[in-house]
């Protein structure tokens, strides 16, 4: 009996750097894998970030994602030797990041050569304004690794939010979610019991999360109790919202912010039941032509004040308006006097 090595798929191999499974087997995501093993096996060839998302059936925005986090953990470098169709690809992706330094630095050099060439005369520049920025810039993919890779805690809330969102996050949102924890000051179990409420309402969405942790941390929404007391009332608030919807006749729709806070205000603070909104809204209607949300506020807000809290003090405050008509008297007529008038004489 002969033995011979099966080679088979060892014919045709090609390298992986190790630092990519020392470092980042566990840092990267499923796609972003997926993404430098294909421009690894593809290494010396041409090709664009559309061929990379045709062949893994990528969309080209997520390889542009992906290799963003290649380049800026240094694993992937772009330099003038790349083939021009990578190095534009990659240029895409840094740009997309929002680093625009080496562009800003080829300008700048141009400049001082034509400087050179031909002198211009000193003028004193116009201050440059500065930037407010309302929010520091976020932390950047090779910070975000080391955090992850340091803290157990940050892992798990990178590892369940790709849970909740059914996908692999991007980098760009692990760095929210980050942000949200080291500036907003939100734990990480405060943080995924926003991530489900939000993704419970169809509100998974990074900027709709952002806005929502912004205002808990304002609000010193900082542990477990404080956040399930939060969500109870949210959902309270979009539950009274969808009964106002039903109540006047509009289409279901998810609730808007407005929305919410006053059907919350009339049905679960003031208390008024679901025919009390429906009387509101009919006298909105008569006076302004259509329903406005802060008329029947205005309408509901009286009666909450004055004590009225039932359809028939509705009436009753009506007939109570209603001006008094003045009192008449019957004619009463006396034939002779009448007759002996000059009416009819004149009538005639």
């Amino acid at each position: 009996m002969e033995y011979n090595i099966n080679l088979g798929v060892w014919q045709s191999v090609f390298a992986v750097p190790s630092e990519i499974v020392d470092q980042h087997i566990k840092l990267a995501g499923a796609a972003q894998l997926k993404v430098i093993l294909w421009f690894l096996r593809h290494a010396g060839e041409s090709f664009t970030v559309d061929d990379i998302a045709q062949s893994l059936s990528m969309q080209s925005a997520d390889v542009r994602d992906c290799m963003q986090y290649w380049v800026q953990t240094g694993v992937i470098a772009v330099n003038e030797n790349m083939i021009e169709p990578v190095k534009r690809s990659f240029a895409e992706a840094i740009d997309r990041a929002g680093q625009t330094d080496t562009n800003e630095s080829a300008v700048m050099t141009e400049t001082q050569e034509a400087q050179k060439e031909e002198p211009v005369p000193s003028v004193s520049p116009e201050p440059t304004p500065k930037r407010i920025m309302t929010r520091p810039e976020k932390p950047d993919h090779k910070y975000l690794a080391q955090r992850i890779a340091n803290d157990k805690s940050i892992e798990y809330l990178m590892q369940s939010a790709d849970e909740i969102f059914g996908r692999m996050t991007s980098n760009n949102d692990k760095a929210t979610l980050l942000f949200i924890h080291e500036y907003d000051g939100l734990p990480v179990e405060v943080i995924i019991m926003l991530l489900q409420y939000a993704c419970s309402i169809g509100k998974c969405n990074m900027r709709y999360i952002e806005k929502m942790a912004i205002s808990w941390a304002d609000e010193e929404i900082t542990t477990l109790e404080a956040a399930d007391m939060k969500i109870q009332k949210l959902t309270s608030g979009r539950n009274a919202a969808k009964i106002v919807q039903r109540v006047i006749g509009l289409d279901e729709h998810s609730p808007t912010e407005k929305e919410t806070i006053f059907a919350d205000r009339w049905l679960n603070q003031w208390k008024f039941h679901s025919d009390m909104i429906r009387q509101a809204y009919e006298i909105c209607v008569d006076s302004k032509g259509k329903y406005v949300q802060n008329y029947v506020n205005r309408i509901l807000e009286r009666w909450y004040h004055s004590g009225i809290t039932t359809v028939e003090q509705v009436e009753q405050e009506k007939e109570a308006k209603k001006p008094k008509k003045k009192e008449t008297y019957g004619a009463t007529y006396d034939i002779s006097e009448y007759e002996s008038s000059s009416v009819i004489d004149e009538e005639w």
